[in-house]
C-alpha cells in the first residue's frame, strides 16, 4: 500500500487522472471520464453548430425572398398607377408572388426540418450523456409556447397574408376590365398557380404554424 499526503491507495490500483473526471466543459469541449464518450459528444456539438449555422443561413435566404417579393410588388403597382404601363402589367405579379412563395416555402420546410432532426436526435444524445433535460430544449418550447400562443398565430398568419397572398389577389381582380384574347389564358394560368400556392402553404404550414 502506498500513502499520499492527500489519501490512501493501494499499488495495484493507481488514483485516476484529473483528466478523466467528468468535466461538463473544458476549454468549448465537453470533457467526459471515457474518451469515446467525450468524441461521441463533441461531434454532436459540432453537428449541432453546423446545423444551427444552416438555420441561420435560410433565415437570411428568406429575408431575401420577402424583400424580392415586396420590390417586386412595389414596382409593378408603381408602374401601373403612374400610367407608365397598362394595368395588363398586373399580371406579372400572382406569377412572381407565386414563385417567392414556393421559394419561402421550401426554406421554412427546410428550417423545420433541421428543428426536428435537433430536437429528435441531437438533443436525446446531449440530455443522455448529462442527465439535464433543460439542454437542447428550443426547439420543443417555440412549438410548444410561441407557434401556439394567440398573439404569435395571429401575428405569423397577418404578415403572411400581408406579404404573400393580398398583392396578387388584388391584382387577379383589379385587372378584369383590362383582359382580352389570350390575357385570359395567362390570367387563367395566375389564378391556378395562386390557388396552388395557397393550397400548398396551408397544408405543409399545418406542421409548424397552427392556422
Amino acid at each position: 500500500m502506498v500513502t499520499h499526503a492527500r489519501g490512501v491507495i493501494t499499488a495495484g490500483h493507481p488514483r485516476p487522472r484529473a483528466s478523466s473526471v467528468f468535466n461538463p466543459f473544458h476549454d468549448g469541449r465537453f470533457t467526459v471520464a471515457n474518451d469515446s464518450t467525450e468524441k461521441a459528444i463533441n461531434c454532436t456539438l459540432a453537428e449541432f453548430s453546423a446545423l444551427r449555422s444552416e438555420i441561420d443561413d435560410l433565415g437570411r435566404a428568406q429575408r431575401a425572398v420577402i424583400n424580392l417579393n415586396i420590390s417586386t410588388a412595389a414596382a409593378i403597382i408603381a408602374f401601373v398607377l403612374s400610367q407608365r404601363a397598362s394595368p395588363l402589367l398586373l399580371l406579372v405579379a400572382p406569377f412572381a408572388s407565386s414563385a417567392f412563395g414556393f421559394l419561402y416555402e421550401t426554406y421554412t420546410l427546410h428550417i423545420r426540418y433541421i428543428g426536428d432532426y435537433i430536437d429528435q436526435n441531437i438533443r436525446p444524445i446531449i440530455v443522455g450523456y448529462t442527465n439535464d433535460d433543460r439542454l437542447f430544449g428550443w426547439e420543443s418550447h417555440v412549438r410548444s409556447k410561441i407557434y401556439t400562443s394567440g398573439s404569435s398565430r395571429l401575428a405569423m398568419q397577418m404578415a403572411f397574408t400581408l406579404l404573400m397572398p393580398v398583392v396578387p389577389a388584388v391584382s387577379l381582380v383589379w385587372v378584369l376590365p383590362y383582359l382580352t384574347g389570350w390575357y385570359w389564358v395567362v390570367w387563367s394560368g395566375g389564378v391556378l398557380l395562386y390557388i396552388i400556392q395557397m393550397l400548398s402553404w396551408i397544408k405543409n404550414a399545418r406542421g409548424w404554424m397552427p392556422i
